[in-house]
């Protein structure tokens, strides 16, 4: 999802004069199956809410494809909703979240761990490891410290 400049422009000026407090993540530590979803509640607020958030993907014991979503959540740093992660055998990878979010009602960020990264591989070429899939990634996700 992509937000256009202006919005950004708008929720940055919000966030900038101080008229969002601090979002809540409810974080923990969540290991996931493919098919499954590691899901952090975020706490709302009756303004839109600046979110900062810590995450860790690891213990991955294949290849491994995730996405990123979340919902009332814009992201304002690297990580998109709706953004694929691709990880590999062993590979630990940190995300430095930072975004607003916009409901009243609160909403989340969450990981979906939607099987094996797809592998390329073409005819004549040596494609040892293409089925190295992971049964299992571990979620953690907190409130970053200020």
């Amino acid at each position: 999802m992509t937000i256009s400049r202006t919005m950004a422009a708008v929720l940055t000026a919000m966030l900038l004069a101080g008229a969002a407090r601090a979002a809540t993540l409810e974080g923990g530590s969540i290991t996931i199956q493919r098919g499954e979803q590691a899901r952090f509640a975020i706490a709302g607020s009756d303004v839109p809410t600046d979110l900062r958030a810590d995450c860790t993907l690891s213990d991955v014991g294949g290849s491994a494809s995730l996405i990123f979503d979340g919902e009332h959540y814009i992201a304002m740093s690297d990580l998109a909703v709706g953004e694929t992660i691709t990880l590999r055998r062993g590979e630990m990878r940190e995300y430095h979240l930072a975004g607003v979010v916009d409901a009243a009602t609160g909403g989340y960020i969450a990981f979906n761990f939607t099987g094996a990264a797809a592998a390329m591989c073409f005819p004549g070429m040596a494609c040892d490891g293409a089925g190295d899939g992971a049964t299992s990634v571990t979620v953690t996700c907190r409130n970053a410290a200020d």
